[in-house]
């Protein structure tokens, strides 16, 4: 069920057109099954195109590494009952310097974290039946709402923008085609890409990730397909590429700049046009 493809996006169209240096097309990883080593190959394509795991320090790693979060050093007294705050993993001391943030947008009102076995809480929010594990035990998810933003930063001071090679996350009990779309922007806020979780079903996993062979990405949004869709994602590991503050990363073209290309480009080829016809 897993598959691997290239996919082209309407950026990178539209900067061919113009024969300007397009993006090449980002690699899309995609998979689901019941059990964690049903999707395992598809996880480990995604983290051989990095080339290996950075430290989990406030230091700038090797920027073609990545990063990771199975979400198991969360404290019990930020894991349930209690919230998760969205900035824990862009700390300044080891263990939660990943330089990445989550942010609530639309409905959702926080975020929080499965507790563990040992804490005396029911694991999995108290919902097998619904949701399982990649990596044992802890899972995630967003509060009161199905929306929310992944930010990156710079490792280093936690504060400076950073750009991303990719990002990969693992799902549980995804029961639809398009119940969780993740939508990847550029630094100036052009669209990148945009893809659907596979399906998994109840209690099942499912993994969706693109990498791009630059750090373009500023920001990835989870959404939904659905319309009127609410209930929230639950998600296992999230696997990025090392944040590299965006003052020393390659920007994207920016969105202006593309659409007074895209312009001139359809210009030219109305003249192109209208050549052909005089000549006929």
């Amino acid at each position: 069920m897993h598959s691997i493809l290239k996919t082209t996006s309407p950026l990178i169209v539209a900067m061919a057109l113009a024969g300007a240096p397009a993006l090449a097309a980002p690699i899309v990883f995609s998979d689901a099954g019941p059990a964690a080593a049903d999707i395992q190959d598809t996880v480990d394509g995604f983290r051989d195109e990095f080339s290996q795991l950075n430290s989990f320090t406030p230091t700038n790693e090797d920027p073609d590494g990545r990063r990771e979060i199975n979400w198991d050093g969360v404290p019990d007294t930020l894991a349930d009952p209690n919230d998760f705050p969205g900035d824990f993993f862009n700390g300044d001391v080891p263990g939660r310097a990943r330089g990445i943030e989550f942010v609530e947008t639309g409905d959702t009102e926080g975020f929080e974290v499965s507790s563990s076995s040992a804490s005396g809480v029911p694991i999995l929010f108290d919902e097998p039946d619904e949701y399982s594990f990649f990596s044992p035990e802890r899972i995630f998810r967003p509060q009161d709402g199905g929306t929310f933003d992944i930010l990156f930063f710079d490792p280093f001071d936690q504060t400076t923008p950073a750009l991303s090679r990719g990002f990969g996350a693992v799902f549980t009990g995804l029961e639809f085609t398009d119940q969780v779309v993740l939508s990847y922007f550029g630094a100036d806020g052009q669209l990148l890409a945009e893809e659907s979780a596979p399906p998994s079903g109840l209690t099942n996993l499912s993994f969706l990730g693109v990498v791009f062979d630059d750090p373009v990405v500023a920001k990835v949004s989870v959404g939904t397909g659905l319309i009127g869709f609410d209930d929230e994602p639950v998600f296992d590991d999230f696997l990025f590429g090392e944040p590299i503050p965006i003052d020393v990363a390659p920007v994207p073209l920016p969105a202006g700049m593309l659409f007074a290309l895209t312009s001139l480009a359809g210009l030219g080829g109305l003249r192109r046009m209208s050549r052909n016809r005089r000549q006929s």
